[in-house]
C-alpha cells in the first residue's frame, strides 16, 4: 500500500514537472488548431475552391472561343454532281443538256473559328446561379467550422471535468489511506475491530477502481483530441484548469435566437438558388445572339503525290467571313415548361422547410434556456451540497479519531462526499454544455475562443 501511494505522488510530482515544462493547450487554441488541421475541414474548403473554379467558368462563357480545325480526306469513290448544261451550250453553240462534274480523290482542309456571345440573358443568370452556389458552399464551411468548434468545446469540457474528477478522486483515496492508518492503529490497540479495517479497505479498493476508470476515459478523451487536431498518438496534451465558476447573471445569453445562424442562411440561399433557376428557365425563351467568324484554306488534288511537288491542283483556296448568329427557341417538347412547374413544386417545398426550421429553432432556444436556467440551479447546488458533505466527512473523520463517531458512520459519510462529489462533476459539464448550446442559437459562439 505504501508503494502504492508513494508511486501516486511521483506520478503527481513528474506530471506537475512536465506540465511546467509544455504549453498548456487553451480551448481557443486547441479550435484554432483543429480549424487548421481537421481533415473534413480541408475536404470542405475544396468544396469552396471547386465553387469558386465553378463561378469563374461560367464568367470564361463570355470570352470569344477560338479553334483551329484541320481535315484531310481521302475520295475513295469521288462525289459527283451534275448540273444544267445550258450556260456552256450558248457559249459554244454545241448543245450540252447536262454537265457532270467529278471531284477529286484528296481533299485537305484548315483554318480558324470564331464565336463570341453578344447577348445570352440565361449566360448571364447562369453566371450569377454559380455565384450564389459558391456562396452556398462558404456558408457550409462556416457552418463545419461552427459545429467543429461545439464537437471540440465539448469534448474538451468534458476532459477538463473528467481531470477533475481523478483529481478529487486521487484527494479521497489520500485521505482514506491515512483513515487507514489511524484505524490499523485502533486494531493494534484493540480500540477497532478487524471489521472496521476491511471496510476501510474495501472503500480505498473501489476509490482506486474509480480512479483507474476515470484515467482511462480521461485518456481516451485525449486521443479523441488528437484524432481532432489531427496530432499523432504520441502527442502529449496538457488542459488548462477548469473553470468552476457559475455565472447565472449571464446577460449575453438572453438576447434571443440569432437570425444569422447558418442553418437558415443556407435555406435562405437555397431558395434564391431555386428562384434563380426558376428565372433562367424562363430566361430560355429570350432569343441570344453571337458574333461568328473564321477563316479556312482548303486544297484539292486527284494524286497524294501532288502535295509534295509543285502541281497544278496543288493550289490553297482561301475562305473568309463573319456574321451574326441569332438563335430564337420555338419549341422545344414543352421541356422547359415542365422544368419551371418542378422548380415552382421545390420553391414550395423550400417554404415550408424554413418555416418549420424557424419554428424548430426557436422551440430549441426557448428549450435550451430553460435547460440552461435549470443547469444552472443544479449546480449551484450541487456546489454547495458538495462542500457540505466535504464538511461532515471531515467533522466526522475528526470525531472518528477522538473516539466519539464510529467507523459506519464515517464510511457512510465518506460515501455520501463521493456522491456528492459525482453528481457536482457531472452537473457542471451538463451546466458548460448547455451554456455551449446557447452561445450558439444566440449567435456568439465566438466568444469562447476570445
Amino acid at each position: 500500500m505504501r508503494l502504492n501511494r508513494l508511486c501516486g505522488i511521483l506520478f503527481l510530482l513528474i506530471g506537475s514537472k512536465c506540465m511546467a515544462q509544455n504549453d498548456t493547450l487553451t480551448l481557443k487554441r486547441c479550435v484554432e488548431i483543429c480549424i487548421e488541421n481537421n481533415l473534413s475541414l480541408k475536404n470542405k474548403q475544396k468544396d469552396v475552391r471547386i465553387a469558386k473554379v465553378g463561378l469563374s467558368e461560367n464568367r470564361n462563357r463570355l470570352l470569344p472561343t477560338i479553334q483551329a480545325f484541320a481535315n484531310f480526306s481521302h475520295n475513295v469513290e469521288p462525289a459527283t454532281s451534275v448540273s444544267d448544261g445550258s450556260g456552256i451550250s450558248a457559249m459554244s453553240g454545241v448543245d450540252v443538256p447536262y454537265m457532270v462534274n467529278k471531284g477529286l480523290d484528296f481533299q485537305t482542309t484548315g483554318g480558324f473559328q470564331l464565336m463570341m456571345p453578344l447577348y445570352n440573358q440565361t449566360l448571364y443568370s447562369s453566371i450569377q446561379l454559380a455565384k450564389r452556389l459558391s456562396d452556398i458552399s462558404q456558408a457550409s464551411y462556416e457552418k463545419a467550422k461552427e459545429d467543429i468548434t461545439i464537437e471540440v468545446a465539448k469534448l474538451y469540457y468534458l476532459a477538463q471535468t473528467t481531470f477533475k474528477q481523478t483529481q478529487l478522486i486521487e484527494t479521497n483515496i489520500v485521505r482514506l489511506e491515512e483513515l487507514k492508518n489511524i484505524t490499523t492503529a485502533f486494531y493494534d490497540n484493540d480500540m477497532a475491530l478487524q471489521v472496521d479495517v476491511q471496510r476501510v479497505n474495501i472503500n480505498l479498493e473501489n476509490l482506486r477502481t474509480q480512479l483507474t476508470n476515470a484515467q482511462a476515459a480521461y485518456e481516451q478523451q485525449l486521443n479523441l483530441l488528437r484524432y481532432m487536431l489531427d496530432w499523432s498518438p504520441e502527442t502529449p496534451i496538457w488542459l488548462s484548469s477548469l473553470d468552476t465558476q457559475i455565472d447565472s447573471q449571464s446577460v449575453h445569453l438572453h438576447i434571443g435566437l440569432s437570425s444569422n445562424l447558418y442553418e437558415l442562411q443556407l435555406l435562405d440561399m437555397q431558395s434564391d438558388v431555386l428562384e434563380r433557376q426558376r428565372k433562367m428557365v424562363n430566361q430560355g425563351y429570350i432569343p441570344s445572339l453571337s458574333l461568328v467568324g473564321g477563316t479556312s484554306w482548303m486544297a484539292y488534288t486527284d494524286k497524294f503525290k501532288n502535295y509534295f511537288h509543285s502541281h497544278p491542283s496543288n493550289k490553297w483556296y482561301n475562305y473568309t467571313y463573319w456574321g451574326l448568329q441569332l438563335n430564337v427557341p420555338i419549341f422545344d417538347g414543352f421541356a422547359k415548361r415542365d422544368k419551371a412547374r418542378k422548380i415552382k413544386i421545390q420553391q414550395m417545398q423550400m417554404k415550408t422547410t424554413i418555416e418549420d426550421t424557424e419554428k424548430k429553432l426557436q422551440t430549441q432556444y426557448r428549450n435550451q434556456l430553460n435547460d440552461w436556467y435549470n443547469n444552472v440551479r443544479n449546480a449551484e447546488r450541487q456546489q454547495e451540497n458538495f462542500r457540505l458533505a466535504e464538511n461532515v466527512y471531515l467533522v466526522t473523520a475528526e470525531q472518528y479519531r477522538e473516539g466519539v463517531a464510529s467507523m459506519s458512520d464515517l464510511l457512510q459519510d465518506e460515501m455520501r462526499m463521493t456522491e456528492a462529489q459525482n453528481g457536482y462533476i457531472s452537473a457542471l459539464y451538463k451546466y458548460m454544455v448547455s451554456e455551449l448550446s446557447l452561445l450558439k442559437l444566440t449567435g456568439q459562439l465566438n466568444s469562447i475562443t476570445e
